[in-house]
This record gives C-alpha cells, sequence and structure tokens, in this order.
C-alpha cells in the first residue's frame, strides 16, 4: 500500500507543527493544570475552568485547519482521513488540549443529513461553533463542557438536542469531558453506514493522537538518557535502557503503520463511485479490521511508551513539574478510551469470525 502524502496535506501538518510547537508549550500546559489540572479538578465547573487551549484553536480556526479537514461539500480540501490522522498526530505530540477530532466528525454528520441548516454545519466545519460527538450510548462525552452543540450517533438516527446540561468528569489525563443529559431530544434520520463510519474514523484519530504522544515521549526520553549520567557515562548507554528505547522505536513504527492503513482503508470506503448516493459508504471488513488493529496498537503500544518514559527518567518522571508526566498521563488516557487493547482484540476477531481475511482482497 502507498502511504505518500501529496503536498497538500504535507503543508498542512506542517502548519500545525509549526503552530502547536510554538504556542502548546510546557508553560502553557502548566497554566492549564493550575486551572484544571491534578490538585485543581474541584476548583471549577464552568467552562472557563475547563482544560482547553483557546488561543491555540483561535489560531487553528484562523488558519482554517478544521475547514481543510471538512466535508469538501461544506469548503473543505478533500484530504479525508489520511489527512485527519496525519493532523491529529500533530496534535498528540504536543498534548494541545482542542476540541478537532469532534469538529470534524460533526462536520461530517452534519453534512450526511443533507439538509441540515447550512449555517450550522458551516460554524462546526470552520470551528467558530465547537461540537460535541457522542457513540450510541456512550455516557462520557468528550469535549461536553465547552460544547455549543452536542451529537449522539444511534444506528438509524442523529439525536441533537436543542439544550443540553453537562455534568463534569475528571479523566485519567485530565481532558475535558463530561456526561450530558439532554433536555429537549430532537432526532434525525441517519443511515447507518455514516453513523458507523463515525465511530471508526474516531477510533483512528484516537490511534494517530496516541501515535503523536507516544512518539514525542519516545523522542523526549531519549534525548533525556544522553543527558543523565550513571556512574560516569550517560544512562542511555547502558544496555538495558538501550534496548528498551529500541523497543520504543518499534513499538511507535507500529502505531504509524497501522494507523495510516486504517486511514487509507476509511478513505477506500467513503469514495463512492459514480452513479453511487451522495452519502452513501460501503464500509468492508478490511476497514473494520484495520481500525480494530489500529487501536490495539495505539493501546499496547501506548501502554509500554508511557511506561518506558517514566522508568527511564527515575523519579523525575513523576514529578508534575517535569512536562513527561503529562505524556504519561496522555499515553493512559488513549490506551483507556474505547475499552483497552483487548476490547480491539475482540473486535478484530469478530470480523475475523465472520468475514474471513479482510484484507485478502483489499488494495
Amino acid at each position: 500500500m502507498d502511504f505518500t502524502i501529496d503536498d497538500t496535506t504535507s503543508e498542512l501538518t506542517a502548519l500545525v507543527r509549526d503552530m502547536g510547537e510554538r504556542l502548546v508549550t510546557d508553560d502553557s500546559l502548566r497554566e492549564l493544570d493550575a486551572r484544571f489540572g491534578p490538585g485543581a479538578e474541584s476548583g471549577g465547573t464552568d467552562k472557563d475552568s475547563a482544560r482547553f487551549h483557546v488561543r491555540f484553536w483561535e489560531e487553528l480556526v484562523r488558519a482554517g485547519v478544521p475547514a481543510a479537514l471538512a466535508p469538501e461539500r461544506l469548503g473543505g480540501a478533500g484530504l479525508g482521513v489520511v489527512g485527519e490522522a496525519l493532523v491529529m498526530r500533530e496534535l498528540g505530540r504536543v498534548l494541545a488540549p482542542v476540541p478537532l477530532s469532534p469538529a470534524i466528525r460533526a462536520s461530517y454528520l452534519l453534512n450526511a443529513l443533507g439538509g441540515c441548516d447550512p449555517d450550522l454545519a458551516e460554524g462546526v466545519a470552520t470551528g467558530r461553533i465547537i461540537a460535541a460527538v457522542a457513540d450510541g450510548d456512550t455516557p462520557e462525552v468528550d469535549w461536553a463542557p465547552i460544547a455549543h452543540l452536542y451529537l449522539r450517533t444511534m444506528p438509524d438516527e442523529l439525536v441533537m438536542p436543542g439544550d443540553f446540561s453537562v455534568e463534569r468528569t475528571i479523566p485519567v489525563d485530565f481532558s475535558c469531558a463530561g456526561i450530558v443529559t439532554p433536555a429537549v431530544a430532537h432526532t434525525e434520520p441517519l443511515h447507518r453506514d455514516p453513523a458507523e463510519f463515525d465511530a471508526l474514523r474516531r477510533r483512528v484519530h484516537l490511534a494517530a493522537h496516541q501515535w503523536g504522544v507516544i512518539e514525542a515521549a519516545l523522542e523526549r526520553t531519549a534525548a533525556y538518557a544522553t543527558t543523565r549520567h550513571q556512574f560516569g557515562r550517560p544512562i542511555g548507554s547502558f544496555q538495558a535502557v538501550a534496548a528498551r528505547l529500541a523497543d520504543g522505536m518499534i513499538d511507535v513504527d507500529a502505531v504509524r503503520l497501522s494507523t495510516l492503513r486504517a486511514s487509507y482503508e476509511l478513505d477506500a470506503c467513503s469514495r463512492a463511485p459514480v452513479g453511487r448516493k451522495l452519502f452513501d459508504i460501503e464500509l468492508t471488513p478490511a476497514a473494520r479490521s484495520a481500525a480494530a488493529s489500529a487501536h490495539f496498537w495505539a493501546c499496547d503500544a501506548g501502554h509500554r511508551l508511557a511506561h518506558t518514559a517514566v522508568h527511564v527518567h527515575g523519579g523525575v518522571g513523576l514529578d508534575r513539574s517535569e512536562p513527561v508526566h503529562r505524556y504519561f498521563l496522555a499515553a493512559k488516557a488513549g490506551e483507556f478510551r474505547l475499552g483497552g487493547a483487548t476490547r480491539q482484540l475482540l473486535d478484530l476477531g469478530d470480523v475475523l469470525a465472520t468475514a474471513g481475511d479482510p484484507w485478502e482482497y483489499s488494495a
């Protein structure tokens, strides 16, 4: 499979990386921790206390990043899930707490409705309207405390309450999330395939974000191993440490390849041939298995890399004054979301049991 990235996607990811490295600094994340982080999680329940990097989000919106990843019908650049995954990786590298994934998912869901309010769809696609998207009966919804719009995907409908209340929760990485109670349930008919596609898109987004988290964590840990001396030499020169870092490189590569494979498989599903309906999506066993495989590697490798980072750093790895503890929490959160590694293997097993080898005839 050809993983070549087009120039437009490369330029967009380079832009996001540059903006992230300039704006989402360790100092700015430390300020967000003081607002809603370890020891401060009970300090407020309003939106102003959410762990949300407002400045970075505003810059992303101003630069047109959410709009570029929106459906082409809403002015997007047609970069597909591959482009989304590569941008999500950049957010993971700097641990950027911004609601880009739900913005992308909500814009595609609203686009699938066809007759949706164009101003609402355009506002979500550009990032001016912050959206939160839940899968089925999932109780906890990411970004719900700051969302202007709440969507819940069901097999044959999209729930769009005009008003809703949120009970704040405290995820392991102190990210912005809450349990939503809709005041009035308004539903729109939605084909099953867009809802299932959205669930797979979310899994790929999570895997891509985890790819960036563990990649940056490994880079920081390797750099620390070259400067921390013990017994008169860098700890990175010790065989046990070097081997563990080398294993980490293999894990990062596994997440990278499996995430890109899942992204390409999903894009292949959404490219409707001539004559197909506008919102018709043909989900394949290859796409389902690729998404489960990508999320398995994100969970499994995330667990190992999180512990490697802490162990190589020693006591410093658990010190809140040092940035590596945020990577540990982010990697663990990425592991826990959607049920962990075992859940992904069970999903993958279901596909293999019902469809055989799903990649035998894939591109």
